[in-house]
């Protein structure tokens, strides 16, 4: 079913309000894996516009919550593995916006630093992401934020170990 969205004679496809039995799970699944990837292709198309991947974005972000990580710990934070961030984090020094520097209480370990230029290439887009993000969500109210926050936190909960 479609119907006219007010905008250039665009048609918006519409999702049935109530599913079988026997489908909703994986129809649910399929329908937040689909808008996941909408959401994020718009978010990284944002972002390239101020030259960054969305990769180099969250690094910049994570270590601009909390510096002085290893890349073992960065990779777990962004739900990757190791050798995914080894690549992006010799990027990001390349670029001048990331630094390693050893552990002094143990030399086979590095932690990661933004450099000033790091911590200005944040500043900058920062407020650019979350203004995206903001409109990207703006489809639902507060109410429905905090109840889609909570059934997201509570399917993440049933997935751990």
């Amino acid at each position: 079913m479609t119907h006219p969205t007010g905008g250039g004679g665009r048609q918006r496809r519409r999702l049935p309000v109530l599913l079988e039995p026997d489908e909703i799970e994986v129809r649910t699944w399929l329908q937040m894996v689909r808008t996941y990837t909408r959401l994020e292709r718009r978010l990284e198309q944002e972002l390239e516009g101020l030259g960054l991947s969305l990769a180099q974005f969250d690094v910049l972000a994570t270590l601009g919550r909390g510096e002085g990580i290893t890349q073992q710990e960065l990779a777990q934070r962004l739900l990757v593995t190791k050798g995914n961030v080894c690549g992006l984090i010799d990027r990001l020094e390349a670029s001048g916006w990331v630094e390693r520097r050893p552990d002094p209480d143990d030399r086979r370990v590095n932690r990661l630093f933004l450099t000033r230029r790091g911590k200005a290439r944040l500043v900058e887009s920062f407020p650019q992401q979350h203004a995206v993000v903001k409109a990207l969500m703006s489809a639902l109210s507060a109410g429905e934020l905090q109840t889609f926050y909570q059934l997201l936190d509570r399917l993440e909960d049933s997935m751990e170990d």
